[in-house]
Parts: C-alpha cells; sequence; structure tokens
C-alpha cells in the first residue's frame, strides 16, 4: 500500500514478511474516521481496488455516510460510448484540467460493456442521461424497448417495467431522468406521442393521442400524468438541471420552445428560448452554471447562448459564436451538444455522434479530440458524469442485479 516503507534489499524474507505486516497494522489500527477521510479522496478506480483488502475497508466504502462523502469530492468526467463495426463499449474517463492544461485523461478510469442486461443478441443500449453516478439507459432496438438504471462503479442495474404504448413510426418518445432537489427521488419521465403526417408532404401535421408518466425509482410502477403537452422530438432527451427537466420541443409550425418539467411537483411548464418563433438545429446543455443553447443552423459558426439567471427570458445572451473545422462546414443536420467549460475557459463539445473537439476562446480556434476511435462506420457519443458508490440496494422495492 502507499504507506509502505521501501524495505532494504539486505533483508531476508522473514523480516520482510515482518516489516509489511507492521505497517499493516497501523494503517488497519486508524481510526474510522480517519480511514473514511483518507479513502474518500481517492480516486474511484482506487477505492474499487480498496474494497477487495479486507472486509473492514468494505464495511467503511458501503458506509452510507463514506458514499455522501464521497459524492462531495467526486471530480466529474465523461462516460464515452463508443460504437465499432464488431464492439461495442462504455468508458469512463477523467479530465487533466489545470489553469494552463486541460485534456480527456488517457488512463480510462473504467471500461465496460453491457450485453449482459439484455437477452436479445440486437439490443442497442444507449446513455439517455445521468444523474449522480446513475446512468439512465435505453435500448433504442424498436423491437423491444427497454430501459434501465445502472451504477458502473458498484456494478448494478435495475430494469424498469415495460409500458404499454409501442413505438412505431411515426410514433415518437422521449425520455428524462432527474433527481428531485427536495424529496431527494430519482424519477425517470417518459412521453409518448402519437403523430398524424400530411398524407403528402409527409410533414408533421397534429398530435390526435399523447400520454407522459413516471417511474419513480423504488415504487415499481409507472404513473400516469395525462396527456403530455407540447409537441416533442425523439433526437432531444430531457436535460436535468436545477431539480427540473428541459427539452427543446416544437409548435405546429416547426418553431422552437423550450419544455420545463418540475420533478418535485411534476407539472410542465413552457419556457422562454432566447429567439422565439426561430426555427434552429439546436440542443441544450449546462455551461458555467447556466443553461445553455448550441445552435448549429448555420453553415459555418455555432451559437452558444446562456440564460445568465435561471428562468428570466430577458437573461438569454449570445455567448459565443464559434467558426467550425473546415471539415464540418456546411449544410448540416447534426446536434451539437456542450459537455463541459474547462478552468482556462475552452469547451469541450459533441458533436453529433461523429467526434468531440474543443473550442479554445482565448485563440478562437477549435480542435479534434482524440478519442483513438478506430476507422471505418464507427459512431460516439458522450455524456457529462459524477462517479459515486451510492447503491441501488437502497430502493428496496427494486430487483437489483449485477453485470
Amino acid at each position: 500500500m502507499g504507506f509502505s516503507e521501501s524495505l532494504p534489499k539486505t533483508m531476508n524474507t522473514s523480516q520482510k514478511a515482518r516489516k509489511i505486516t507492521k505497517n499493516n497494522d497501523f494503517l488497519m489500527n486508524f481510526p474510522p474516521q480517519i480511514m473514511l477521510e483518507i479513502l474518500s479522496w481517492l480516486p474511484p478506480k482506487s477505492i474499487i481496488s480498496c474494497k477487495c483488502v479486507c472486509k473492514k475497508w468494505l464495511n467503511l466504502i458501503t458506509d452510507p455516510y463514506f458514499v455522501r462523502l464521497h459524492c462531495t469530492r467526486s471530480k466529474p468526467g465523461l462516460v464515452i460510448h463508443q460504437s465499432e463495426m464488431f464492439k461495442k463499449y462504455f468508458k469512463i474517463v477523467e479530465f487533466e484540467d489545470t489553469g494552463d492544461h486541460h485534456n480527456l485523461a488517457y488512463d480510462t478510469m473504467m471500461k465496460f460493456r453491457l450485453n449482459s442486461l439484455s437477452p436479445f443478441p440486437d439490443a442497442n443500449i444507449v446513455v439517455d442521461g445521468s444523474v449522480n453516478g446513475f446512468l439512465f439507459l435505453r435500448d433504442i432496438c424498436y423491437k423491444h424497448e427497454t430501459l434501465y438504471v445502472c451504477n458502473p462503479l458498484t456494478r448494478e442495474y435495475i430494469q424498469l417495467p415495460t409500458t404499454k404504448e409501442i413505438v412505431r413510426y411515426p410514433c415518437i418518445v422521449t425520455h428524462g431522468f432527474g433527481a428531485s432537489l427536495k424529496s431527494g427521488e430519482y424519477k425517470v419521465v417518459r412521453i409518448f406521442h402519437e403523430r398524424e403526417l400530411h398524407p403528402v408532404t409527409r410533414t408533421f401535421v397534429r398530435v390526435p393521442y399523447s400520454v407522459s408518466q413516471v417511474y419513480t425509482l423504488g415504487t415499481g410502477e409507472w404513473r400516469s400524468l395525462g396527456e403530455a403537452p407540447f409537441a416533442y422530438d425523439s433526437r432531444s432527451m430531457g436535460l436535468f438541471f436545477k431539480g427540473n427537466l428541459h427539452w427543446l420541443i416544437q409548435d405546429l409550425e416547426g418553431s422552437e420552445l423550450i419544455s420545463c418539467f418540475d420533478l418535485q411537483n411534476e407539472t410542465f411548464q413552457p419556457f422562454p428560448p432566447p429567439f422565439p418563433g426561430r426555427k434552429l438545429q439546436g440542443s441544450l446543455g449546462v455551461l458555467k452554471d447556466c443553461l445553455c443553447l448550441c445552435d448549429n443552423t448555420s453553415n459555418f459558426d455555432i451559437e452558444i447562448w446562456l440564460m445568465k439567471e435561471y428562468g428570466v427570458e430577458k437573461s438569454w445572451t449570445k455567448e459565443f459564436v464559434i467558426e467550425k473545422m473546415p471539415k464540418l462546414a456546411g449544410l448540416s443536420f447534426q446536434i451539437v451538444h456542450a459537455l463541459r467549460t474547462f478552468r482556462d475557459g475552452s469547451i469541450l463539445f459533441m458533436w453529433g455522434d461523429y467526434c468531440m473537439f474543443y473550442y479554445c476562446g482565448k485563440k478562437r480556434v477549435t480542435e479534434e479530440v482524440d478519442t483513438n476511435q478506430a476507422r471505418g462506420p464507427n459512431c460516439i457519443e458522450a455524456m457529462d458524469y459524477v462517479p459515486s458508490f451510492v447503491n441501488l440496494r437502497n430502493f428496496v422495492m427494486e430487483k437489483v442485479i449485477m453485470f
């Protein structure tokens, strides 16, 4: 362990064994409160190793106090889903972020596959949400849409009950995952739309039937909230921010609005976008602790708008206009997602499911991120992730499965 002294080469085997035992006894005899403090500052990869050292450490690391303490000190990273021709896998990576340097750490914290979650060989599982170390997962294969909540650090997952609505084109479904700031309850919101299309142009005309449903972890059942207001897009997942979920939505003319769902009161309300009535190719995110909107409508630039005061329409500010890299310029239907801001002001973005890139505001340049992606018809997705050791077994009504 890190507390062991280097052992002189002149020691024989028995002397070395006594020395190691003495050092380990010293470490094991630390008061539990001090050990909790020491362990909580370790990176997640080291904590996972420490769980295997002895039963005493395992009990400390699984103690609810340690889990809460670690959450306050956990550093944000990314969960990355890479899909290649013959394999799909997930990995969790950390950031290197100092005042004058930033990068994705090349030492992957964890790499895992989720094939075992589904019995279907054609399952295609993606990440649609991340809150407090939990990942909200969805099998997007239309034949067997299935939802999961997973903690990759504890290697646990639960499968949510199925719903009666079957998703077939032109029907759409979208989800959101978050936690109430007051009750602490984790909730999945599901919005289902039947859509009527114009018989000639095949454009969206109206929504003859819709329903919104909520699943609270630990209850074992979905609850219906009745008709889902507004018109949703299956490409827009609910963004969790300040205890609410947010979707970019459209009216029947195709103009963008924002739907805000209060996870505590379970109510929808429209939210003001920066430019009401305008069509855009956009996504919602969080930058500088503000709700942000990335607009990729232009052929040459990406506009980043920040809502400086949450919920105040007049506080929308055009913060950045980023010139596209030459290979990304031109007409595009890709959604651009803002992932995070670094200490030096640089921003990390996701371009559709194609690539990640940095934008350096000081130099006003963009640079593609090397993700070690193999060549070929591959895709990559990324989402903000904060590691935690919160145990899914805390939700007593759920059947927790290890993977």
